[in-house]
């Protein structure tokens, strides 16, 4: 009767963190993307979308090697790239770079063709936001911050990414 009991008691415990876990939510959701999609827009910057889901490891990934680096942060800043999260399955409205029109984040996913996570897009403000690179999947943050410099730099209007990082991260 002891075991059974010491049985329920740890059944129950596991079950309870294993519920309470379950519901804590990520804040990776939390900032709006529009005032940072508004800010890209009226300045001309260029702008990344990251389209992620709440239960996406990879994502998590991201956030935590790459995208809450103070490094990273400090280098989007230099080059002068605003990053914006949008959540595939979320129903908050959005402005669609291209089009500039307003539509919910699942909407957008779905006009953009996302059907991995995260996949990462980049708008160029030299051509009123048409996509110049989409990547599905996971970036390391070396790649990823040899990416800004080669957006911040100018250097995708003049060569490849490849030939940029062989020629010593230089047009």
């Amino acid at each position: 009767m002891k075991r059974l009991t010491a049985f329920l008691l740890i059944l129950i415990a596991f079950i309870y963190t294993g519920c309470e876990k379950s519901e804590k939510k990520s804040n990776k959701f939390a900032v709006d993307p529009n005032p940072i999609i508004e800010d890209a827009i009226k300045n001309k910057k260029i702008l990344i979308l990251i389209f992620e889901s709440e239960t996406c490891q990879y994502c998590e990934k991201l956030h935590r090697e790459v995208l809450s680096q103070p490094d990273f942060i400090e280098k989007k800043i230099k080059n002068n790239i605003d990053i914006a999260i949008i959540d595939v399955n979320g129903n908050r409205m959005v402005i669609d770079p291209e089009t500039k029109a307003k539509m919910e984040e699942s909407a957008l996913a779905v006009a953009y063709r996302v059907t991995g996570y995260p996949t990462i897009i980049v708008f160029d403000p030299k051509k009123d936001f048409k996509v110049l690179f989409f990547q599905p999947g996971f970036i390391p943050k070396k790649d990823f911050m040899d990416i800004l410099d080669y957006l911040g730099s100018g250097c995708y209007e003049k060569v490849k990414f490849d030939q940029y990082v062989n020629n010593g991260k230089k047009c």
